[in-house]
């Protein structure tokens, strides 16, 4: 009698996953990763020379990251998950400028007015005589400041942030709970230019978790904002470039304490997005795209 030796069939492995294929599964993910790997190598270097060549002590080592952490990041992602059209699409929305002049209006000018008529509440006419006085700042120092923001960080931040990321989570969890998503992914990209001020430790524990917090209701008004400008990240960036001018701004106009500015124009960031959350019922314009 024989045997018959039954041979099981042997089955080999075929070559793992591709680099685009793994992005494509984990967009996020490898945003994420990408991002804070770029973020960090740009600012070590700058921790050994503190050399600064921006004016108005705007950090090289920022916008580099910027740059390449983020908006690089967002277009390689895409790349990889939609492929030409994808980036095609980003670029489009990235740039996208015709959206009226009155969202122009409520982008440059909206924050300022309302930080300004916040500080008369507070100090009564102190604001309006400096402003008044020096007035020559706005254009020497304020809108200068504006711009290179815009130029230089605010509107590649904003293309991965947003562009990218917001927008793609919006798409699936809707526009609430995307901005909550990505609260604290952004509020972390942050954290070298806190640890170069702070210290590590009280930039973890103290300033972190209160940046956190402020991002998280500034998400929601940026939403509302590209949602209702047809999907504009460039007034996004905008809106972002705005924001930080004015806080270099009003140190030259309003009294107080440092910091003033940023708890006015913080305690206006919440006031509108909780009026925008209640006046949209948490849609914050957002129309969800068809198939």
């Amino acid at each position: 009698m024989t045997q018959r030796l039954i041979e099981l069939p042997t089955t080999r492995a075929g070559p793992g996953p591709s680099v685009r294929q793994l992005v494509a599964r984990h967009p996020v993910a490898a945003f994420l990763c990408i991002c804070y790997a770029v973020n960090w190598a740009t600012a070590v270097p700058w921790f050994r020379t503190r050399t600064d060549v921006l004016p108005f002590d705007l950090p090289m080592w920022g916008s580099l990251g910027t740059f390449f952490g983020v908006a690089l990041a967002a277009v390689l992602v895409v790349a990889a998950t939609d492929g030409t059209a994808g980036v095609r699409d980003l670029a489009r929305r990235s740039l996208r400028w015709r959206v009226g002049v009155r969202w122009y209006l409520v982008a440059v000018l909206g924050l300022p007015v309302a930080v300004l008529m916040g500080a008369v509440a507070l100090f009564g006419s102190a604001s309006l005589n400096a402003l008044a006085d020096n007035w020559q700042l706005l254009l020497t120092v304020v809108l200068p400041v504006l711009l290179l923001q815009l130029a230089l960080f605010n509107l590649a931040e904003e293309i991965g942030w947003t562009g990218f990321l917001q927008a793609r989570l919006q798409d699936r969890h809707g526009p609430l709970k995307a901005s909550l998503l990505v609260t604290a992914p952004f509020a972390l990209f942050h954290l070298p230019g806190l640890f170069v001020q702070f210290g590590l430790a009280s930039a973890l524990v103290v300033v972190l978790p209160i940046l956190a917090v402020m991002h998280l209701f500034a998400r929601v008004v940026l939403m509302w904002l590209y949602n209702t400008t047809g999907r504009s990240v460039l007034l996004v960036g905008l809106f972002h470039a705005t924001f930080n001018a004015t806080l270099v701004g009003g140190e030259e106009f309003i009294p107080g304490p440092v910091g003033t500015t940023l708890v006015i124009a913080t305690g206006v960031i919440v006031l509108a997005a909780v009026g925008l959350v209640v006046a949209t019922r948490g849609r914050l314009a957002y129309e969800k795209k068809g198939p």
